[in-house]
């Protein structure tokens, strides 16, 4: 799980003159197994938590991680349960470090939006009938 420092750009270039280019989620083809996985977790955990828009720059990064280390372990269970080997210690630390950012991000499913009536609201309604 090394990263690949290819892609990272750098304060100077490589020798031969190329640049590299820093890859991020939006460059990824969205057609593969492994993308939805990440998208379509990363779009629930979303709105269990209120709706991108509700969401800080910082919350919605730790969603991305999130869900890239849910779509990582979800490959390492399905690979345990068809009898290949996977590296148990690999799979503790990636359930680990995703448990921390849950905790972190907070484990309570919240409203997109607060639909309680305001006070004033909720006896407009209700002595509304007793006046007619």
């Amino acid at each position: 799980m090394q990263a690949d420092t290819s892609d990272i750009e750098s304060e100077s270039p490589p020798k031969g003159g190329q640049k590299v280019r820093l890859k991020t989620l939006a460059d990824l083809d969205r057609r593969t197994t492994a993308a939805r996985v990440v998208f379509e977790l990363r779009d629930s955990l979303a709105s269990d938590l209120g709706g991108k828009a509700n969401l800080s720059v910082m919350k919605l990064e730790l969603i991305d991680n999130v869900a890239c280390l849910g779509a990582m372990l979800k490959d390492a269970a399905a690979n345990y349960l068809e009898g290949k080997p996977i590296d148990i210690n690999e799979f503790m630390s990636l359930t680990n470090a995703q448990r921390r950012l849950l905790a972190d991000l907070g484990l309570e499913r919240r409203a997109l939006k607060d639909i309680t009536p305001t006070l004033r609201d909720y006896a407009a309604t209700q002595y509304a009938g007793a006046a007619s």
